[in-house]
């Protein structure tokens, strides 16, 4: 027993200090940005990787190649690497708005075939350029080499970003029946921050919305438990800022009008709570509160409309209202569906519930 116990423990340690030499053998990529080059044609990759020192101390680091396409920029990386480049731990990939509005096909493609990728990656587009993006976490600042994808992920499980992965946005870049979309980055001097969703049709980015529209995008995807939303008052002189915390949204389609001319209601049911409102607004009274729920309520409703109009003018369909069409027509045809959805009536109803009040200026 003794020498089982002896051996097993051999082994452990044996196989740790392998691990341990392959990590030591390899640059372990943590994100990668790819910038459009027009006046060459080309492409420019960086990768981010962390360089560690000694004890629990790391460092980031960037390495930047060009090439003919996407496809090649691994192994110019390479080329410039000391170690073996290995993209098994990667965690983001952000794309330079140049080259996202060139067209990310060739991109796409390329990893939708890398088994190598998780499924979970979070992608990105940043107004302007990738390769700075990434050079700024490296400075004093930021620090932190995985800043990019957990900055992506606090905001979808906390704020107003609805859910998104390299898995969900291949599943809507291959589907003819919907359009894919991306958080969208900026830069401020050596700081990150999320911008708003950048909106695909087919291969390329055709618009961008806020972070206010990216609320309403998602409850009328998913519905959801997060998120922020602010609409300013005014009474008289007297004027201020009323900010909804969300707590709980239920979204519900439905259909209206006859199968050759369907017209389309979100119902969305909030429940949350006032985080900030002016002081002259005393929410202890009840025909206070009702007021503010019909102000929500009713901008809501109105943003809601216009940013579906937005969506119909460039004809894509990120909300998927043709697979919701879809699962209650007997034979659907979706390109009936597709000539149609631009001058579609499809409007917003909210019903808003003001569970609890915040504090006051």
């Amino acid at each position: 027993m003794k020498r089982i116990l002896i051996l097993c423990t051999c082994l452990t340690f044996l196989t740790c200090c392998a691990d341990r030499e392959t990590i030591d053998e390899i640059q372990v990529v943590n994100s990668i940005g790819y910038d459009y080059i027009p006046q060459s044609n080309k492409v420019r990759g960086t990768i981010l990787y962390p360089i560690y020192k000694y004890g629990p101390t790391e460092e980031p680091s960037i390495i930047a190649a060009t090439a003919n396409s996407s496809f090649d920029i691994p192994l110019r990386l390479n080329n410039k690497s000391s170690l073996p480049v290995a993209f098994g731990q990667l965690r983001s990939i952000v794309m330079g708005k140049e080259f996202a509005t060139h067209g990310v096909e060739e991109l796409v493609n390329t990893i939708a075939r890398n088994p190598d990728l998780g499924r979970n990656i979070k992608l990105s587009i940043v107004d302007g350029n990738a390769h700075e993006l990434l050079s700024s976490v490296t400075k004093k600042k930021i620090k932190d080499y995985q800043f990019i994808s957990n900055l992506i992920e606090q905001n979808i499980r906390t704020e107003n970003l609805p859910n998104t992965n390299l898995q969900i946005f291949l599943f809507s870049f291959f589907s003819d029946d919907r359009d894919p979309y991306l958080p969208v980055l900026a830069q401020e001097k050596d700081a990150i921050k999320l911008k708003g969703l950048a909106l695909f049709k087919e291969q390329k980015v055709v618009t961008t919305i806020g972070m206010k529209e990216t609320f309403l995008f998602k409850l009328l995807t998913s519905g959801t438990k997060h998120g922020r939303y602010s609409v300013k008052i005014k009474e008289s002189d007297r004027k201020g800022e009323i900010i909804l915390q969300n707590l709980r949204t239920k979204t519900k389609y439905e259909i209206k009008g006859n199968h050759q001319h369907p017209s389309i209601v979100a119902h969305l049911t909030v429940d949350g709570l006032v985080k900030e409102f002016p002081g002259w607004i005393d929410l202890t009274d009840p025909a206070s509160i009702k007021m503010v729920e019909k102000m929500l309520q009713k901008d809501i409703e109105k943003d809601g409309d216009a940013f579906i109009k937005k969506l119909q003018q460039h004809k894509i369909d990120p909300i998927c209202f043709t697979d919701y069409v879809r699962s209650k027509t007997r034979g659907f045809n979706s390109e009936k569906f597709k000539s149609q959805y631009p001058d579609m009536n499809i409007e917003v109803k909210a019903r808003v519930h003001l569970i609890q009040t915040g504090i006051s200026n």
